[in-house]
Parts: structure tokens; C-alpha cells; sequence
């Protein structure tokens, strides 16, 4: 029986019927899906967004949790030891298999990195993010119907007001109808483009500033992106009255190659904060739609096998980031063919 009572809690749970869960009126606070994040509150002008403000949350839980991984530490070691000398371990050896003895220069970057944007991604599968926020009320009006209450806070959060009536040929039914939008007090970082931006930016940063201390600013950006060698060399051929033409025609090439790794470098960018926003912010998509078929129809488990799925995402995105970071980190530090020539 023991070992058949997962199973039938399982089908329990995917075979609810949907009268059984709560039904919302046609007044209610409809879920939706907003790209830009809602701002929470202002601090001497400052806005305070809620992946702003889920972010500070992840930099406090990553301080926690380094605190009491590293609080006692012992040759048994416990379950938050445990999981930090495996993240350890593994960049570790991952960043010597890869880079060799460089890797202890990338080694910080790549592992915060990596913390971070994990911690971030699986933070936003927590029940509780999404549907508990701000609903802005009007003092005297009732709040929407269906939904749960727990204080009021008049002025908080995002609203529209529909047009008055006559203006832009809005109706009267329409100007009296307030859209009443929820901000979140919490939503994962991830889905906002100016966090995987940022960590985008660092990334790449760092890349070339490692690269400029391994070979030196003007050997880095000549050598690499600025190849003028070649030109230089059929110029010199030609005030000797020798002229080289071959020289000038792979003096063109290697400028040409040497703009388009520039622009490559340029195009790392993007691609980093895509697709970190791209993913998680998607997973969420998929997980609201999930909740509301469940709500929907007969079954409430179709969230279940998303999460698992989004779990793993949250993992593979923050592994990718950190991974990619640290092959660019390599190739920035490694000789290339005009290196080895100089």
C-alpha cells in the first residue's frame, strides 16, 4: 500500500474537478503577462521595481546561505557545506579542464556568476510569486471581487484610468471602467531585461578586461580586433619600391575578420541577455497557462510537470551563462595565430 500511495495522490491531484477549485468573478483581477516590471515603490526618486526588490532577496539568501555553509566547518560536512563544495568543485574542475591555470583568475566571476542566476531563475518558481502584489484602491471604492484582501494600501502599485467620457471618443460606460492591474511584490529577475543585461555586460567586460591584462590594451585590441599588420607591412614594401600587393590583399582579409570578431564580441551581448530573459521569462508564460487550465479543467496537476521542467531550465540557464563566460574568458586569454607570430 505504501509504495502505491504516491501514485494515488498523484492521480488525486490531476483528476480534481475544476468546481471544486475557487471560481472568480467576471470583476476579478485577471492574470497577465507584462514584459516591463512593476514598480513597487520610490525612494527619493529612485523607482523600486519588484524584480529590484527580488533581487536585493537573492544577494541576502546567497549571503545567508554561504554563511551557514561556512559557519562550522567540518570534515563530515553538513547539507549547506555539502552543496557549496560541490558548486565549488565543480567550477573548479570544469574552469582547469577548460582554461588550465587561468581558471583561478575567472574562477570568481564565473562562480558568482553562476550562484546567482540560479539562485535568481529558481527563486521565481516559488508559489507566492506572481499572485500576491499591490492592488491599487481607490479610497471609498470596494476592491475587485474573487480575490483575497489581506490590508489595504491606498496609492501603492500600478493602475489606468480609461479616458473620461467624450475624450478620444470614449463612451460613458467605458470612462466610468477602471483597469485595475496587481504588481507583484515579488518576480524573478530573470525576466527582466535589465538584469540579464547587466550580467550580460559584466560578462563581456570582464572578458576583455582579462584579455588586456594577459597580452596588454594595445597588443589586445591590434592584435586581435585591429589588424592593420599586414597594410602596415605592404606600405613599408612599397616605400622601398618593392611593393608586396599579396600583403595589401590579406591586409584587407584579416581588418575585415578583425571587425567582424569586434562585432561578434558586440553580439555576445545580446545573445546573453536574451537568452536568459528569453527562457525564464517564457517558463513563467508557460506556468501561468498551466495554472489557469488547471483552474479550467479536470486537471489540477498540469502545473506539476512544468515545474520540474522549469527547475531544470532555471539550472541549465545559469549553468550555460557561467559556461560560456568562462570558454570566452579562455579565448580572450589564449594565443592566437598573430600572437604567436608577434
Amino acid at each position: 500500500m505504501k509504495r502505491w500511495l504516491p501514485i494515488i495522490v498523484v492521480l488525486i491531484l490531476f483528476l480534481v474537478p475544476a468546481f471544486l477549485l475557487p471560481k472568480f468573478g467576471p470583476s476579478a483581477v485577471t492574470a497577465s503577462v507584462a514584459v516591463s516590471p512593476e514598480v513597487l515603490f520610490v525612494i527619493g526618486g529612485f523607482q523600486v521595481s519588484n524584480t529590484l526588490f527580488t533581487t536585493w532577496i537573492v544577494m541576502v539568501l546567497i549571503l545567508l546561505f554561504v554563511y551557514f555553509a561556512t559557519r562550522k566547518l567540518s570534515l563530515v560536512p553538513g547539507t549547506a557545506q555539502n552543496l557549496l563544495e560541490m558548486i565549488i568543485e565543480l567550477w573548479d574542475g570544469l574552469g582547469h579542464g577548460i582554461a588550465g591555470a587561468r581558471s583561478n583568475k575567472f574562477f570568481p566571476i564565473v562562480t558568482t556568476i553562476f550562484i546567482f542566476v540560479f539562485f535568481s531563475n529558481i527563486l521565481g518558481l516559488i508559489p507566492g510569486f506572481g499572485p500576491i502584489g499591490i492592488i491599487p484602491v481607490k479610497e471609498g471604492d470596494h476592491p475587485p471581487a474573487g480575490i483575497n484582501i489581506f490590508f489595504d494600501m491606498p496609492g501603492w502599485g500600478a493602475h489606468k484610468e480609461a479616458a473620461p467620457a467624450g475624450e478620444h471618443g470614449a463612451p460613458a460606460a467605458e470612462a466610468a471602467h477602471e483597469e485595475v492591474l496587481l504588481a507583484p511584490f515579488f518576480r524573478s529577475p530573470s525576466t527582466d531585461i535589465n538584469f540579464t543585461l547587466a550580467i550580460a555586460l559584466i560578462s563581456v567586460i570582464m572578458t576583455q578586461v582579462f584579455g588586456m591584462q594577459t597580452f596588454g590594451p594595445i597588443k589586445y585590441w591590434f592584435v586581435r580586433f585591429f589588424l592593420f599588420d599586414k597594410i602596415g607591412q605592404f606600405f613599408g614594401s612599397l616605400l622601398k619600391g618593392k611593393p608586396k600587393f599579396g600583403l595589401l590583399a590579406f591586409g584587407f582579409i584579416d581588418v575585415f575578420v578583425g571587425f567582424l570578431e569586434l562585432f561578434s564580441e558586440m553580439v555576445k551581448i545580446v545573445s546573453f541577455t536574451f537568452r536568459l530573459f528569453g527562457n525564464i521569462f517564457a517558463g513563467e508564460v508557460v506556468l501561468l497557462i498551466m495554472a489557469f487550465l488547471s483552474s479550467t479543467f479536470i486537471f489540477f496537476g498540469f502545473p506539476f510537470p512544468f515545474y520540474a521542467l522549469e527547475l531544470f531550465v532555471g539550472f541549465m540557464q545559469a549553468f550555460v551563462f557561467a559556461i560560456l563566460t568562462l570558454v570566452f574568458m579562455t579565448i580572450a586569454t589564449s594565443k592566437h595565430g598573430a600572437e604567436e607570430h608577434h
